[in-house]
């Protein structure tokens, strides 16, 4: 089961979950193959690997979940109307493959990146989306 399951609260469900694009695994593939005779090779292979089976990018209808690690588990959870910006990098390769990076801004969070991840696009809209329910639900009922 997956860290975001266990610590779902009651009435909060899962918009979008990050996941690393497809070359990442490529580019790992690669160093087994190329440098796998080397430890370095085999070494760059799991560690990426491991970094990939770890990780965990999910936005809620109330938060931002970035968990990473397995025995030493480090968390980044916070709720999206804390964000004051995200920027998106994405070179030409990454716009015709379908990938990118983003980076966030916020108060009290600071600025952290994201790994590489397939549909950067979507996975910010969700980011969006979870933010202005965050914030309309704050608003007072009119009368």
């Amino acid at each position: 089961m997956a860290y975001i399951d266990k610590t779902l609260a009651q009435g909060e469900h899962i918009l979008a979950r990050g996941h690393f694009h497809w070359t990442y695994s490529i580019t790992s593939w690669m160093w087994l193959l190329i440098a796998g005779w080397a430890l370095i090779g085999i070494y760059m292979f799991f560690s990426r690997q491991i970094r990939k089976w770890t990780t965990e990018l999910v936005v809620t209808n109330r938060r931002f979940v970035f968990k990473r690690g397995v025995l030493n588990i480090k968390t980044d959870e916070f709720t999206a109307n804390r964000i004051q910006a995200i920027t998106l990098s994405q070179p030409w390769l990454g716009r015709l493959l379908g990938y990118g990076q983003l980076n966030i801004r916020g108060e009290e969070i600071g600025q952290f990146g994201l790994p590489v991840i397939a549909d950067p696009l979507a996975f910010r809209k969700a980011l969006i989306s979870s933010a202005e329910g965050a914030n309309s639900a704050k608003l007072p009922a009119a009368a």
